[in-house]
């Protein structure tokens, strides 16, 4: 492959495949957030500033076998590698520490969280309460600085807690298999971990809420027989649609500072743009019923309480207290895996692009760009260079160039590793596995699927969620496409977010490309009790919609019927 430009994207962070792999032999596509691939700004972003926090706190908390992840920027991708510990005696040394620091979030996981939670909002009120119009140029670049910052720190307490209730998971998954011979995919183990509330589930909630308040107050049909883009506008005609959107604009200016994909900076907010609340509002008032997901927590909360008395009783009497330790953190994995989306991710995301837009605007009327959302196609050395007088600079050139790369980055399929390694399963072994990073093994790469031929599978996963289940398939390959779904049908995708989840109600089970065990589409279908088979590779590539498919998530393999 021919060099990349050292310095353009990404400065010192943009991949350069001879200098690159001479350093670390395997980087591996984060085949998780960068869909579609990344603007500029969200590859410095993302590569930079979420690297800092992840090295940082594995400092922090002296993880035995890996100082931290290195992140490149790579055709508006993120490929990572792993900064392992191999040395036996540091490994040693660094042990005695990490247990150390993962006591105090065994005795009060929930009051760390707490706190950073609240230290994050108040940042966040902050910047929110910065007027972006009426600032100075200099002010307004400052207000950037600020957000950067608060996303610098922000993302430290995110790595801190994660890596500290997934170590858990892991570290209990080791007992299971000591003891029981189970591991994170064994419907048993995953009955313990199922059956908690988040916060991305409690703003689903309030949706199904307004979609409720619409019923009653006899708007249901403008919803379902109006394109979700033009619903408000004929809400707005009526004194009782016109009450109902009280309601909607009290929900978003509390939780519509997100986007609808996890990572990205392109796309509107629902504060800007609602569209996405009110397709999410229209498909419950369309299914009707109750709030399904509360009605299957119940009876999760209630089975996993069950399993936890079953499996105590099997524990030896002297190691009870430390099985019982480890199990109560690990149970937090999940909850905070989708709960941090709202409070890190969506908040943090959010407003780094208000202030972006702000500073589009004036580079367009100061002839500097012509659309406003070209300004992402610059990284905030670039911005700092030019906005505080952008009016002396013409930068088309710049965004031109980079438009189109990025456009023809949206038509490949970049490869999974990169790597002078002879195979991908070479370099998981060699470069991935023995990092023993949670987060990686977990939630964005996840397991190499074992292929067991005699099960005659047309695909091989992970057990994400337990249970078989057949059906039509639904190939999602964007998210524009999530509306499309039909109540009964599987969905098959490459990835799944937060945004994603109120369809879950609607499916009979998820295929999905990639992730592990604590993956979005694992988590959720777990929650939904709804089977899934993760980490397939080429579930989105084989099956077509219409097929009709047998997802069986107690073996992780998915059979194409028809």
């Amino acid at each position: 492959m021919a060099q990349e430009k050292m310095w353009d994207y990404v400065p010192g962070a943009d991949f350069d495949h001879e200098r690159d792999l001479k350093n670390i032999p395997s980087w591996f596509l984060d085949g998780t957030h960068p869909v579609p691939p990344w603007t500029p700004f969200m590859s410095w972003l993302w590569t930079r500033l979420l690297t800092h926090a992840n090295k940082y706190d594995a400092q922090k908390l002296s993880l035995p076998t890996c100082k931290g992840w290195e992140m490149h920027h790579w055709h508006g991708r993120d490929y990572c590698t792993w900064i392992i510990v191999r040395d036996p005696e540091e490994i040693k040394q660094r042990e005695v520490k990490f247990r150390e620091a993962l006591r105090p979030f065994i005795e009060d996981f929930d009051g760390i969280y707490s706190g950073y939670k609240e230290e994050l909002m108040t940042a966040y009120k902050r910047l929110r309460s910065f007027d972006v119009d009426a600032a100075t140029s200099g002010d307004l670049m400052y207000h950037m600085f600020d957000c950067l910052n608060t996303y610098r720190r922000m993302n430290e307490p995110h790595f801190e807690c994660m890596y500290a209730a997934l170590a858990a998971w892991t570290l209990f998954e080791g007992l299971c298999k000591d003891m029981f011979g189970i591991n994170d995919q064994s419907p048993e183990f995953q009955k313990l971990m199922v059956g908690f509330d988040n916060k991305i589930f409690q703003v689903d909630k309030r949706m199904w809420q307004l979609a409720q308040d619409a019923i009653k107050a006899g708007l249901a049909g403008i919803f379902t027989a109006t394109d979700a883009r033009e619903v408000i506008p004929k809400l707005e005609q009526t004194e009782a649609g016109r009450e109902w959107l009280k309601g909607l604009r009290e929900f978003l200016n509390e939780d519509g500072w997100r986007m609808e994909r996890l990572a990205t900076l392109i796309e509107p907010t629902w504060v800007e743009d609602p569209t996405p609340a009110i397709a999410n509002i229209t498909g419950f008032i369309a299914k009707g019923g109750g709030f399904d997901l509360e009605v299957t927590r119940e009876r999760l909360a209630k089975e996993r309480e069950e399993a936890v008395a079953a499996i105590m009783q099997r524990v030896p009497e002297e190691q009870k207290e430390w099985f019982g330790a480890l199990l109560r953190l690990a149970q937090k994995a999940g909850m905070f895996n989708e709960d941090h989306t709202y409070y890190c991710e969506y908040y943090g995301h959010a407003l780094i692009r208000r202030c972006l837009l702000a500073m589009g605007k004036r580079w367009v009327q100061a002839g500097t760009i012509d659309r406003v959302d070209d300004i992402f196609f610059f990284n905030p050395e670039e911005i700092d260079s030019f906005g505080i007088a952008p009016e002396a600079w013409d930068l088309r050139y710049i965004v031109d160039r980079r438009r189109a790369e990025w456009e023809e980055w949206k038509k490949e399929d970049a490869p999974p590793v990169i790597t002078t390694r002879g195979s991908l399963e070479e370099a998981v072994m060699n470069d991935l596995i023995p990092s023993g990073d949670v987060i990686a093994l977990k939630i964005v790469m996840g397991e190499m699927p074992e292929v067991r031929p005699e099960l005659k599978a047309d695909l091989y996963g992970m057990r994400g969620s337990p249970g078989v289940v057949e059906g039509p398939a639904r190939v999602v390959m964007s998210l524009e496409q999530v509306h499309e779904i039909q109540p009964g049908e599987i969905l098959v995708t490459p990835t799944t977010s937060s945004s994603w989840t109120p369809i879950f109600s609607l499916i009979k089970g998820v295929v999905v490309d990639r992730g592990g065990s604590l993956s979005h589409g694992a988590i959720v279908a777990r929650e939904y009790g709804i089977p899934a088979v993760v980490n397939t590779f080429q579930g989105s590539a084989k099956i077509k919609t219409g097929n009709r498919i047998k997802v069986d998530g107690n073996e992780g393999v998915v059979y194409i019927l028809e």
